[in-house]
């Protein structure tokens, strides 16, 4: 019997999926609940989300740079689930766990139009319903999501607590992507644009998405939203703020609050 036949996600998404209902953090998994490679990571993942009992408003991505997916980054690149309820639009606020620090990165997340068998079909922008500006908010069920190591953050849905959707991007094309980009908090400027093959170029990504899903035998629905990776350097954040993401005209908004209350 293989290692996959004898691992069972199920003990640790009960954990991941406790820990996201009441904000309480862990500092690791148990040893016995730990997924040791990336198959028993996703395992846990799907768990957790069906445990959550939300249903899939779509998928991100993580780590897929042109420089990730070309294997020169620490870990490989990875998908995680959106869940319905922390998918917002503009406006919205977000609340994260008291004591807790976040992530902000800005992103391009595409909604399609149409249910789409990716196994069966090649990737067209006439699938699309519309390509929005959007932030994503990183709040991970573990302390120190860098120390537990990949399999187990991709086990935590990588990290995903919230995305806010903004405004609509026209036209669709890498170029508009390539716009000058920012994070704003307070009316201060915290993150400044990736550059280079350090930054997403959204199409890119949405094509290991593509295959990975296709792999999977994965329908993406009618309405289904994917972000497809970070056009900004990672901000690190705590405490309340109001924030403005900007893509050339295309602009977002929201604030960060923390609550005893989680």
């Amino acid at each position: 019997m293989t290692m996959e036949e004898t691992f069972s996600p199920m003990a640790a998404a009960h954990r991941l999926a406790s820990a996201s209902l009441t904000g309480l953090a862990l500092k690791a998994l148990p040893e016995d609940e730990r997924p040791k490679n990336l198959v028993q990571a996703y395992a846990v993942q799907a768990a957790l989300v069906e445990k959550l009992g939300e249903g899939v408003a779509g998928w991100k991505l993580a780590g897929a740079s042109p420089r990730g997916l070309r294997g020169e980054l620490p870990n490989s690149p990875a998908t995680g689930i959106l869940l319905p309820s922390r998918v917002v639009g503009s406006g919205a606020e977000i609340q994260i766990p008291p004591g807790r620090n976040a992530t902000m990165e800005v992103e391009v997340v595409f909604r399609f139009g149409r249910e789409v068998l990716p196994a069966e079909e090649p990737f067209d922008t006439s699938m699309l319903d519309c390509a929005m500006l959007a932030v994503e908010v990183v709040c991970s069920r573990f302390t120190d999501r860098k120390s537990v190591g990949q399999a187990s953050f991709v086990a935590d849905n990588i990290g995903f607590h919230a995305l806010i959707c903004g405004d609509e991007l026209q036209p669709v094309t890498q170029s508009t992507f390539d716009d000058e980009v920012g994070l704003w908090r307070d009316g201060e400027r915290i993150a400044v644009g990736l550059q280079g093959e350090d930054r997403t170029k959204p199409f890119l990504s949405l094509g290991f998405l593509w295959e990975s899903l296709g792999k999977r035998g994965v329908v993406m629905p009618l309405g289904a939203a994917v972000t497809t990776g970070s056009l900004t350097v990672p901000a690190d954040v705590s405490g309340r703020g109001d924030f403005e993401a900007r893509l050339g005209n295309a602009k977002v908004r929201f604030s960060l609050t923390s609550s005893d209350s989680f």
